[in-house]
This record gives structure tokens, C-alpha cells and sequence, in this order.
């Protein structure tokens, strides 16, 4: 496999993970701002997840074995890289486009264009923003080159060059201005937010809880492995205890904010809240933890018997009470006697 199929499967694969740990901030915002979470969103959100990735991946992957590289000179000289390219003539272009410094400096370029389009759909900001940022997420990767990936390796395996600053700078300048043209977006919130919950927005809490579960469940569980190898000098933990940590840690974040909130986390970040209509607050609230996140959790503990089925089951008649019930209520809220309603 060459070095570029491995740096762009790098930057999809690590991309894809990254959006979906970032799904439930986005959610947060889009929700609150607009009313919805759109396919536009989503497409934005992963194709800016896999581009970070991939400035990494291009300019830093992949990372040679120790003894396995030679040290590079820094070229501090202004435009030193294009000089082959004035040597060779810029026509004919057939043979302008063929030459291995003229497509350096080209995808140096490319590299930041779309900076400019996402620092326009993401940060809302113009041409100046993203030309800034463009210079600065370019120094910030020269200097890691330079540095030896800040003392990880004995010397620079990677050129730094003042050319792939100014050439890196000039694609975002490009990629702002394009997205000046082409992008006319209206900062204001529109006229009417949704006032009925969609089944999308539903599904979208529901992702947004599995998410939160899986992450803090994995982040809690090595924290957990490492606590005990390091601090306590044990060794590796017993795999009951760890899943009762990976578990219980997000389940007991879930617990709280339904019981003393109404909600999830999931429900929190699509901005519905949950009204008693039938129970008691209190008691509606511990019917739907136990119908809803808290079931859910439980019957995704490893090694559970018959886990597997009863999870899939459990999954398969909450997306299917959500399409039939009042609002998209789900199980949880039908049993508990609960309405949803979105949050201002």
C-alpha cells in the first residue's frame, strides 16, 4: 500500500470516529440555533472531521521507525520550490502539469483550499479568518516538522520549508474567496423554529445516547485499567469490575440527569424536555431510566446472557414505539406517561 492510500484511509477512518464523538456537540448547537440537524449538517460535519485528519495524516504520516529516516535541512529561502518550475518553462502546460515540483507546489495549494469553505460553513467567519488561520494551522505544521514532532524524534524527518507557508497560506486565501462566492448564508435564526418533534430529531437523541454511553463507558474503562496497573501497581483488572466501570460510570451520569432533570443526555442535546402528565414527576422519571437509558445500559453489559438478543429486541421496539407514538415519545415515555416538548 503506498504512502497516500494509507495517509487518505488514515484520515477517513480517524475522521469518521472523530464526528461521531463530536455528534452530540454539533447536535447541541444545530438544535438550538435552527431547529434541526440537517443531511447538509451532517455531511459538513464529517467532511471537516476527515479534512483535519487528512492535513495530519499528509503532513506528518507516516511516522518512520527509529534509525529508519535521515535528518532534513530546513529551506528558509523564499520561494526556493519554485524555481525548478521557472527552470523548466511554465509552457507548454501539458508539461507544466507533468512536472514533479509544479505538482508539489499545486497540492500544497489544494491542501488548504477547503480550509477557507469550512472556516465559512463552520465558523461563520470570512476571507481574513480563514487566511489567518490557514498561516497559522501551517506554521503550527511546519513547526511540529521541524521540531521532530516536539522531540519525539532526534531531528526533523520532514522538511521545513518557508515555501509550503506561503503556498499553504494562498490556498486558504483562495479557498476563503471561493467560499465568499459561492456560499450566502443568513446568520439570523429563521422566522419560525419546528414546534413538533420530528422522528430525525428523535433518532438523533436516541444516536447521541449510545454515543455518550460508548465514549465515556471507554474512556472510564481505561482510566480504570490504568489506575489500577499504574497507581496501584495491580496489574490488569478483573474484566467483571471493568465492565461494571464502563457501565456504570455514563450510566450514573444518565441516572442523574433524568432524575433530577427529566432528560437525557441524548434529550438534552436535541433540546426536548420531558412533562409528567399521568405520574408523580419523581416516580415518571424512574419508569422511563428503567424503560429507557437505564434498560438499555443494563442489557449491554458484556458476557450478560442472552444479551445480545435481548438488547437487539429492546432496540427494535423503541425505534418502533418512537414511529408510532404521540411526538415520538418511545417506550420509555408511553410507559411513564410522559409528553415531550421542545425546549427554548
Amino acid at each position: 500500500m503506498s504512502d497516500q492510500v494509507f495517509n487518505a484511509l488514515a484520515a477517513t477512518t480517524l475522521g469518521l470516529v472523530v464526528a461521531v464523538l463530536l455528534l452530540v456537540p454539533t447536535a447541541a448547537v444545530q438544535y438550538r440555533r435552527d431547529g434541526r440537524l440537517g443531511a447538509g449538517d451532517l455531511a459538513t460535519l464529517v467532511g471537516a472531521a476527515v479534512y483535519g485528519l487528512a492535513l495530519w495524516t499528509y503532513t506528518l504520516l507516516p511516522f518512520p521507525a527509529e534509525g529508519a529516516y535521515r535528518c532534513q535541512r530546513s529551506r528558509l529561502s523564499v520561494w526556493t520550490s519554485l524555481q525548478p518550475v521557472l527552470d523548466h518553462g511554465l509552457l507548454p502546460l501539458s508539461q507544466l502539469m507533468r512536472q514533479v515540483a509544479f505538482q508539489q507546489l499545486a497540492f500544497n495549494v489544494l491542501l488548504f483550499v477547503p480550509l477557507g469553505f469550512f472556516v465559512r460553513l463552520v465558523l461563520h467567519r470570512g476571507v481574513v479568518a480563514a487566511t489567518v488561520l490557514g498561516a497559522l494551522v501551517s506554521l503550527a505544521i511546519e513547526t511540529t516538522q521541524r521540531t521532530g514532532v516536539w522531540g519525539l524524534y532526534d531531528c526533523p524527518y520532514r522538511t521545513f520549508d518557508v515555501d509550503d507557508l506561503i503556498t499553504n497560506t494562498a490556498g486558504a486565501l483562495i479557498g476563503g474567496v471561493l467560499a465568499w462566492l459561492v456560499l450566502r448564508e443568513d446568520r439570523h435564526q429563521p422566522e419560525r423554529l419546528p414546534t413538533r418533534i420530528t422522528l430525525g430529531r428523535r433518532w438523533v437523541g436516541f444516536v447521541s445516547d449510545v454515543v455518550f454511553l460508548v465514549v465515556v463507558g471507554g474512556a472510564a474503562g481505561v482510566l480504570w485499567r490504568a489506575a489500577h496497573r499504574y497507581a496501584a501497581d495491580a496489574g490488569p483488572p478483573d474484566r467483571t469490575t471493568t465492565a461494571a466501570v464502563q457501565v456504570g460510570v455514563p450510566l450514573l451520569a444518565e441516572a442523574l440527569l433524568v432524575l433530577l432533570a427529566g432528560r437525557t443526555v441524548g434529550e438534552w442535546a436535541i433540546s426536548v424536555r420531558a412533562v409528567a402528565r399521568r405520574l408523580p414527576a419523581p416516580v415518571a422519571r424512574v419508569v422511563k431510566l428503567v424503560a429507557g437509558i437505564g434498560g438499555f445500559a443494563v442489557l449491554a453489559v458484556p458476557d450478560l446472557r442472552w444479551g445480545g438478543t435481548l438488547l437487539a429486541a429492546f432496540v427494535v421496539v423503541t425505534l418502533v414505539a418512537s414511529v408510532g407514538t404521540r411526538e415520538h415519545r418511545g417506550l420509555s415515555h408511553w410507559l411513564a406517561g410522559m409528553d415531550l416538548r421542545i425546549s427554548r
